[in-house]
């Protein structure tokens, strides 16, 4: 990686918009990178939102219907322990692609406790099972230096960020809801995709899609070790050349880059959910330049979601779902056509989640 190439920003925003499939004409091949990378769920949504903006059915599956413990997209712990949607094909792909590993924070101790609360999930969420239950029957099973007395439960049980990565590694699966409890259900019985090294499918999943990046902004959207993201990343290391955005340095695969340099400019207007891949695999500073804006749509409780025109943050967007009303406040003036578009979006999010169609309010 000896010169330096340049590229234009809005060029890269042409290219995530794209290959984050908001352009309009998502194939498949868009969806499944971003579907292995997952696609990151909240109370409101378990990922039905983001698709909204990119695609209205998953294979022969209307979008409303399409999360669900039998697939064809399944919700579990996925990266940062958090709830994403993947693909129910890709589980096998996803569990080992984040595996913990005897180099992460923790070490050994850690990749056998969170293989021993595995193995007990595996048994207790044999069918629909709310997590209080299935937490306290494997609390009453494991090993009792993995128990912890929790104050707000006023129970003991596993540490909630290990049992999260042991329900990824047992393949357990979020379903909707039943009276305010999150309800597990066990692994869909679905042909599995086959993938020899799966970590580094995974990074390669994430460079096709973001383009131009570096390895510490992949390392902390996985909260990833440092060395393990290390040894996965110098396995790349000779297909990678160095590229410059707005005086940013990030790294590329070389094959990657005429596609960036010649990426069409971003048209169009979508509204993505605070945690959608386009806000969250990004360098922030490049993304949002200004510093006051940057700070609220990246705020850390309760953030909003982001207004997009033409790859741009052009405002924000809050969704009130039992006023049924979603306020959007633009940066700036929109003209009608935009304003249009943007309106025909929250309806879109709405249908996603099954809602009628909301009032729009323009703050």
């Amino acid at each position: 990686m000896a010169s330096t190439n340049s590229v234009c920003r809005a060029r890269w925003l042409g290219y995530r918009w794209q290959h984050h499939g908001l352009d309009g004409t998502s194939g498949e091949d868009v969806l499944d990178d971003l579907l292995m990378l997952g696609i990151q769920g909240s109370r409101q949504s378990a990922g039905g939102q983001s698709l909204s903006q990119r695609t209205d059915r998953i294979g022969s599956t209307s979008l409303p219907d399409a999360i669900r413990p039998d697939g064809p997209l399944v919700s579990m712990w996925s990266v940062r322990g958090a709830p994403h949607a993947h693909r129910a094909s890709q589980l096998d792909l996803v569990r080992g692609a984040l595996a913990p590993l005897e180099t992460d924070d923790g070490g050994t101790d850690y990749v056998e406790a969170v293989e021993e609360v595995a193995a007990a999930l595996t048994k207790v969420v044999a069918g629909a099972t709310p997590k209080g239950e299935a937490s306290a029957e494997v609390a009453g099973v494991v090993s009792k230096r993995l128990v912890r007395w929790c104050e707000r439960c006023e129970a003991e049980h596993v540490p909630d960020g290990m049992f999260r990565a042991a329900g990824r590694q047992a393949q357990v699966v979020i379903g909707p809801e039943d009276r305010r409890a999150t309800m597990l259900y066990p692994r869909p019985r679905v042909r599995q995709d086959k993938v020899a090294k799966p970590r580094l499918a995974l990074v390669q999943a994430y460079l096709r899609v973001n383009g131009p990046t570096r390895m510490t902004l992949f390392r902390d959207w996985m909260e990833a070790g440092t060395p393990g993201t290390n040894d996965v990343w110098d396995e790349l290391r000779h297909d990678l050349v160095r590229v410059e955005v707005d005086n940013h340095r990030y790294e590329l695969p070389e094959a990657l880059l005429d596609a960036v340099q010649e990426a069409p400019t971003a048209k169009g207007v979508a509204l993505l959910p605070p945690n959608d891949p386009y806000l969250r695999q990004v360098d922030r500073t490049l993304l949002v330049p200004d510093r006051q804006r940057r700070q609220q749509v990246y705020r850390a409780l309760s953030g909003p979601g982001a207004l997009l025109v033409d790859g741009e943050i052009a405002g924000i967007w809050r969704y009130r779902r039992s006023d049924r009303e979603v306020t959007i406040e633009p940066y700036e003036t929109l003209d009608s056509a935009r304003e249009k578009a943007a309106e025909m979006s929250a309806a879109v999010l709405a249908a996603s989640t099954g809602d009628a169609a909301p009032s729009i309010r323009w703050s």
